[in-house]
């Protein structure tokens, strides 16, 4: 476990930053290129997008964004013989997951205003084309498909085309769903049961 908390701090930091880049209205979906944004090209969006409301806030939690990405890198390419011991700890992690979680909460608000104020229902539309650049994905020449992404997405085109705020977009089964994918099966003694959830709004006020 401590040798992949490195990948955890730093991906759960790169999956909220990709969250805000996506909920920028500086950023277009470019016909789905937007999805495979480098991480460096993602740290640079977002807090020079904080920047604008608070320089210094900004860059001290860009370092610590950068800390986190140097110190993943040095478990995966370095193996350190001194393991995790020289890697630092001064920062706090939940305090950049929450704000990096509260601006794209912040960012989605103003996306549905606009989208309230100025365009009409009849505007939007969930693409299959889409759906299918979300839900099905090759990598290193293997494919790749989600029937749980596509299953969402679907709801959504039938039901809720236009853009909501996070907050209301996610529903408790939806989370729960979620969540419950990584979960061990209690009744077949698998691995990794995590038992009743605690702490699922540690970072986001999540149903």
């Amino acid at each position: 476990m401590r040798a992949a908390n490195p990948y955890f701090e730093y991906y759960s930091v790169l999956s909220v930053l990709r969250a805000v880049v996506y909920t920028l209205p500086s950023e277009n979906w470019n016909d789905g290129d937007l999805m495979s944004i480098t991480h460096s090209k993602a740290i640079n969006i977002v807090f020079d997008w904080l920047a604008k409301f608070d320089k210094e806030h900004a860059a001290r939690l860009k370092n610590v964004a950068l800390q986190l990405k140097a110190q993943r890198e040095v478990i995966s390419y370095k193996a350190p013989a001194s393991g995790d011991s020289i890697l630092g700890e001064d920062y706090d992690l939940v305090e950049l997951l929450i704000v990096l979680a509260e601006v794209a909460q912040l960012n989605s608000e103003l996306l549905e205003a606009s989208v309230t104020k100025n365009a009409a229902a009849a505007d939007f539309e969930v693409m299959d084309k889409h759906i299918n650049q979300i839900a099905n994905f090759s990598l290193e020449g293997f494919s790749f498909s989600d029937p749980e992404d596509r299953h969402r997405l679907g709801y959504a085109q039938r039901k809720q085309p236009r853009p909501y705020n996070l907050a209301l977009f996610m529903t408790e089964g939806q989370t729960e769903d979620f969540i419950g994918a990584w979960d061990g099966n209690e009744d077949m003694d698998e691995m990794f049961t995590n038992g009743p959830p605690s702490n699922w709004q540690e970072i986001f006020d999540i149903p």
